[in-house]
């Protein structure tokens, strides 16, 4: 038998380069990813592959030839956004090169010729077979051991999810912890996020926009809205793990190590977190999951040569679920129980999705988002922002028993933010963040005292369901996202009363 002869008649190269993708989203992700949401992906591409090889080796009566044509359309279909990316903007006398459309045209060419010399020739293809098969062996041995050197270097810090979220329910600063109370007489909570809603002296004096209107509608309705409040961490995970847990998540270094480059205890405090297992309520997240919430499918498909529509679909997606979450959420009140509802609005965040009378906005490019030429789009999104929750709250307060009502920023704006090396004024715009409160029976001065959101429920459940918890003072810590467990006290730096 001539050597590689086996290698040639094995054809297996269509299969891994549909696994490619894939494997290659998640070892970029790995960190945020677990490896359960490559299964769906992996299911529907390998589908599709293995469904037009099969199809197309029945048409043309020959493995190899239909195996390279399936290989080249799947080398094309996910390379396109690669390519997109490191020729965009790049002009030629003039000629901008990097526009889709015109991509386009070498893609198709490349496509056209060589599914027509793969149907044409006569080459038998074996070496050829040989080759790829090594090429696709190497690519996925990469990726692989960029994956499993990721959870070798981490499996040392790694602690068991039942020991970081026990840590987290241990509060040592009250006993008992947390009462009872007869549900029956409990108003429904409404907590609201707006993921990057910069706070009212931050946006007038980085973004040159005041904000005072809607201020005073809250305040004209008895909110209590925070003159100068600030996160306690600048990353959206790590500040709701400290809110909706009532205490600094700073623990985590001691429990997983400061050199941890994984999120995934993060988010496992922010899924079972301490409010939520107080049972003061019927808990209620407001979501609506599509196909495209899964982030390898939304990464490989805005990759792929239908980015473009892909991301279409997906800002479509943004926008229904928004206005759906806002015309559902005045509902929750029909249900007999005490319910928390938490809401978590990705708005005025990037994408910036909606003009501020609530026209739809297809931002030009993903790359582009968050940068200082998008500060317009931003306040946009923010005025429109302000238009659906003014909206909401006179929906939640047409009613004999209104609810508690929270409205919160995770942090601030981020503009023209160097996250290695901020400067001062780059600290107080991202750390800047935005907290207005009703409490029923005009008691929302009360939560005058939860400065910082780590502070937030303390208060609440202090003044409303008679608890005692100790009010922590205020501090503020600063965390890089591939360092998310390094965290650096910058309480000084803001002046932080407490």
């Amino acid at each position: 038998m001539k050597a590689g002869s086996i290698g040639s008649n094995i054809i297996f190269h269509p299969i891994l380069f549909a696994i490619f993708p894939i494997l290659s989203v998640f070892s970029y992700n790995v960190r945020e990813l677990s490896f359960q949401e490559t299964f769906l992906p992996l299911f529907l591409v390998l589908t599709f592959t293995v469904g037009i090889w099969i199809s197309l080796r029945y048409i043309l009566k020959n493995a190899r030839k239909s195996a390279f044509i399936i290989s080249l359309l799947l080398v094309l279909f996910f390379s396109f956004g690669h390519v997109y990316n490191l020729v965009d903007d790049v002009t030629i006398d003039g000629f901008d090169i990097g526009k889709s459309r015109y991509l386009l045209i070498p893609f198709l060419i490349s496509l056209v010729v060589g599914v027509y010399y793969f149907i044409k020739t006569n080459r038998k293809l074996n070496n050829a077979t040989t080759i790829t098969n090594f090429i696709t062996i190497t690519l996925i041995l990469i990726v692989s051991v960029n994956i499993g050197t990721f959870y070798i270097a981490n499996d040392e810090n790694f602690s068991d999810d039942k020991t970081i979220v026990n840590s987290f329910f241990s509060m040592t600063d009250s006993e008992p912890i947390f009462t009872q109370p007869d549900k029956s007489g409990s108003p429904d909570v409404y907590y609201i996020i707006l993921d990057g809603y910069a706070g009212t002296n931050s946006l007038k004096e980085f973004l040159g926009f005041d904000n005072q209107k809607f201020v005073t509608f809250l305040s004209d309705r008895g909110f209590y809205v925070h003159p100068q409040s600030y996160s306690n961490y600048p990353t959206t995970p790590t500040s709701m793990a400290a809110t909706l847990n009532m205490q600094y998540v700073n623990k985590l270094a001691d429990i997983v190590g400061s050199d941890l480059d994984d999120m995934h205890p993060t988010f496992e405090i922010i899924q079972e977190n301490l409010v939520d297992e107080t049972k003061k309520f019927d808990f209620y997240y407001c979501e609506d999951d599509t196909l495209l919430d899964n982030k390898v499918i939304n990464s490989i498909l805005h990759q792929s040569i239908i980015g473009y529509f892909a991301e279409k679909v997906r800002y479509q997606e943004y926008r229904d679920g928004i206005l759906c979450a806002f015309s559902e959420l005045p509902e929750i009140k029909n249900i007999d129980e005490p319910t928390f509802l938490y809401a978590h609005f990705n708005m005025p965040h990037a994408p910036y999705i909606f003009s501020a009378n609530g026209e739809p906005l297809d931002p030009a490019r993903q790359s582009n988002l968050g940068s200082s030429g998008n500060v317009n789009d931003y306040i946009n999104y923010l005025k429109f922002t302000n238009m659906k929750m003014q909206k909401l709250v006179e929906h939640l307060l047409e009613t004999d028993d209104p609810p508690i009502i929270i409205i919160q920023s995770d942090h601030g704006s981020g503009f023209n933010l160097d996250w290695e090396n901020p400067t001062d004024d780059m600290l107080r715009e991202k750390m800047s963040n935005f907290q207005a409160f009703y409490l029923p029976n005009g008691h929302s001065s009360l939560m005058s005292e939860a400065t910082t959101p780590v502070n937030i429920f303390r208060v609440l459940f202090n003044s409303h369901f008679n608890e005692n918890h100790e009010i922590l003072t205020d501090k503020i810590f600063w965390v890089l996202w591939n360092k998310p467990y390094d965290f650096k006290d910058i309480t000084n730096v803001l002046n932080v009363e407490n």
